[in-house]
């Protein structure tokens, strides 16, 4: 009996001496810091003062180096190029468009219409697609008036080649007492399109007469023109449509086939 007894003071003794040591070993050179948990150590100082580790690889590439800016007036497929002469960073201030050096683009640009439906009832509507084509393996730059945006407007003929959609005779005085609002500064806009690629613009057009709109002058930008309201469907037929673009600084053959292209189109019943 007296032999149990010392065993279990002897067993008693080891496990709290055993405590003892693991206590000291815990705390020794962490100046009774815990411990640190699983990943602790990696992250601990990791985080740079400024920019977090996502926003610095959005502005700087690998090696640190800056990831260049996207440039907005660039593009190999442009489907709407108004938006982006519209952008302000494709203006050029310095630039007017009717002082801009003019520069043949036989074989390099391809500027065409395309007409959806291309037959459409009297009265009717058509979408018209100007398709501007990089015919090149090298980047083209095009130019473009803008006041303050830029215009893509029609004009339509007969078989005759008679122009149909303007009123008869010259525009009547507007009303006592109105006049137009100011003309806008006329500005330069740039687009460069990648080698073989495009830019469109979609231009809406009907199939109707026109009539002059004198109560309208107030209320109209003189580059608009004298305006006008719908008088009426046009009548069957085959008719020419040609698209008036804003594009400058191009040489221009006898029917002006780069900067105003045409489409065939019938009104039928």
């Amino acid at each position: 009996m007296h032999r149990l007894t010392s065993l279990s003071s002897s067993a008693f003794a080891l496990t709290t001496t055993a405590l003892l040591a693991l206590s000291t070993a815990v705390g020794c050179g962490g100046g009774g810091k815990p411990a640190e948990g699983p990943g602790e150590a990696a992250d601990s100082g990791a985080e740079p003062s400024g920019e977090s580790g996502e926003n610095a690889a959005s502005s700087e590439g690998d090696g640190g180096a800056p990831v260049e800016k996207k440039d907005e007036c660039v593009g190999f497929d442009i489907g709407n190029i108004e938006d982006v002469l519209m952008k302000s960073a494709c203006e050029e201030p310095s630039a007017k468009p009717d002082s801009l050096p003019t520069v043949d683009m036989k074989g390099k640009l391809e500027v065409t219409v395309a007409a959806s439906p291309t037959k459409v009832a009297p009265g009717g509507k058509s979408d018209l697609v100007v398709t501007f084509a990089n015919k090149t393996k090298a980047p083209l730059t095009l130019h473009f008036r803008i006041d303050p945006v830029p215009r893509f407007d029609t004009e339509t003929f007969d078989a005759k080649n008679k122009r149909v959609d303007m009123p008869a005779g010259n525009p009547p005085p507007p009303p006592k007492g109105q006049s137009a609002p100011p003309p806008s500064e006329v500005k330069a806009a740039k687009v460069t399109i990648a080698p073989n690629g495009f830019a469109r613009a979609r231009v809406p057009w009907e199939a109707v007469k026109m009539k002059w709109a004198p109560e309208k002058v107030r209320g109209t930008s003189p580059e608009k023109g004298y305006p006008r309201n719908p008088a009426g469907p046009l009548p069957k037929g085959k008719y020419t449509v040609k698209v008036k673009t804003p594009l400058v600084g191009v040489s221009e053959g006898s029917d002006h086939e780069v900067s105003a292209p045409k489409v065939e189109l019938e009104i039928g019943g």
